[in-house]
């Protein structure tokens, strides 16, 4: 059963309201707990915005469940959006990813494992870790690897913005960290609603957001970071809009964009983007669909920033959500 952890920011004058109803209010805190709900309600009188973060409680539940009930004295990690949940919540690592995407400063000199795709069991084996985290994403293919090397693994959901907040609250209660993880997940509320009020009363574009490489590409749905951010913008997603699909990733053809015909493309591209949105741009001109998209008529196909959206992330979702925003409601 889904159950909402909410973390409201309330007006001064609401404060001030509720304070005449309860003695015990003020600037502090105040918990509502029952069998469906448990509120947070934290004072900011400079913030006069109402925000509610939502937590699936039976999947934090879950994922608390992979570790037994200690915490694991020593971790490593095979995904950048995992290492940053940790060093969000101030906790060690004897192991991080192999990667190309920047890691927190704080596990600069800590030792890499290999990436999320390749890991170097034998590194791993000689850090002797408790847990080895991935994302759950790509289990099925890393438990393969890990299992018949006696590794224990974990694995949490880091590809939408939802799932990063339950792994976050699942992470704050394995580790005892629950106070830092609602701090973080409270400043991060406050700059969503900042990044959201600009778009209010604005008329919402279609979007079709494509993901991958010159070689092969994919529509992307809500359930990514690059689509959950365009659909807490507003933006409606054609892939499931339209085409209705509710697969995560679809491959791509021509037939589906003219179908589509979104308002905006956006492109999340691998390797070198200039040359995959040329690639792509080639492919719709030869099979004579170029004419036919409001997105290329409009020059609205977008190449996002892969350091920006590539990898899931609470700490640069504030930014690019400023960016799509920009992008979504050009005048």
């Amino acid at each position: 059963m889904k159950k909402t952890w909410g973390i409201v920011v309330l007006i001064s004058i609401v404060i001030a309201l509720a304070a005449c109803g309860n003695k015990e209010a003020g600037n502090k805190n105040q918990e509502v707990n029952s069998s469906d709900q448990s509120n947070v309600v934290e004072s900011n009188p400079s913030n006069n915005t109402e925000v509610t973060i939502d937590v699936d409680e039976a999947k934090v539940q879950e994922l608390q469940a992979q570790f037994g009930q200690e915490k694991p004295a020593k971790a490593v990690t095979l995904s950048v959006a995992i290492t940053e949940l940790y060093d969000a919540l101030q906790l060690d690592l004897v192991g991080v990813p192999t990667t190309q995407s920047q890691l927190p400063e704080t596990y600069a000199n800590v030792q890499r494992i290999g990436s999320s795709h390749s890991p170097d069991l034998e590194q791993i084996a000689k850090l002797e870790p408790n847990i080895v985290l991935a994302p759950e994403s790509i289990k099925d293919s890393i438990d393969k690897v890990l299992q018949p090397a006696g590794l224990p693994a974990a694995y949490l959901p880091v590809d939408s913005l939802d799932e990063l907040k339950e792994s976050l609250v699942a992470l704050g209660r394995i580790y005892g960290k629950e106070d830092q993880a609602k701090e973080v997940l409270t400043s991060f509320s406050e700059k969503e609603a900042e990044a959201l009020k600009v778009v209010e009363g604005k008329s919402a574009p279609s979007v079709m957001l494509l993901f991958g490489s010159a070689e092969s590409l994919m529509l992307m749905n809500e359930d990514t970071f690059a689509g959950s951010l365009a659909k807490k913008l507003g933006a409606s997603n054609v892939l499931s809009s339209v085409l209705k699909q509710s697969e995560t990733y679809v491959p791509l053809n021509m037939e589906t964009i003219v179908e589509a015909n979104p308002d905006v493309i956006l492109l999340v591209a691998h390797g070198d983007p200039t040359a995959v949105a040329q690639k792509f741009e080639e492919d719709v001109k030869k099979n004579g669909v170029w004419e036919k998209l409001n997105a290329f008529k409009n020059e609205r196909m977008v190449t996002l920033d892969y350091n920006l959206y590539g990898v899931a992330s609470l700490a640069k979702a504030p930014d690019a959500y400023k960016d799509l925003a920009a992008i979504l409601y050009k005048d």
